[in-house]
């Protein structure tokens, strides 16, 4: 039996990666996909209104930290939180709030609330680094096959 992964392990597990599509998670990997937008969705502070132009930068920095993992851009992300109803606007586009999403998102929304997503990330990507660092230290000190006479 596999043993269930907490959204906040998963979510730490995704930051070391690099180049994730929205769209391949979408056909893939929907849980992850449901995640990365439960975890741009705390960016967000409930019941307030969002003009475009700042839901456009709230989505830049979360797509500079919390968010790099991702290969999109805040537009890209806007939309989608959008159409999976996370964000609602109005019928200008000009105003954006928080929605009530999918059930399945919405209880990743509930299982991330008051993380610290940032500092999880910075520290999941930081023990990433030393790991690679020593992976990279243990090859560069082993024998190779030219040095064994082999």
């Amino acid at each position: 039996m596999m043993k269930q992964v907490s959204a906040v392990d998963r979510f730490a597990a995704l930051s070391v990666r690099t180049g994730l599509s929205l769209g391949v998670m979408r056909a893939s990997r929907v849980a992850d996909f449901n995640l990365m937008l439960a975890a741009a969705a705390q960016s967000f502070a409930a019941g307030r209104c969002y003009s475009e132009s700042e839901v456009n930068a709230v989505l830049q920095n979360w797509l500079t930290h919390e968010g790099s993992q991702l290969a999109v851009d805040h537009v890209e992300l806007r939309r989608w939180l959008v159409d999976c109803r996370v964000l609602a606007r109005d019928d200008y586009g000009r105003a954006y709030v928080l929605a009530t999403p999918a059930p399945e998102i919405a209880a990743l929304v509930s299982a991330l609330s008051g993380v610290d997503l940032a500092g999880l990330a910075a520290a999941a990507r930081a023990a990433d680094a030393v790991a690679r660092e020593e992976r990279r230290q243990k090859w560069v000190e082993s024998p190779r096959d030219g040095a064994r006479g082999v």
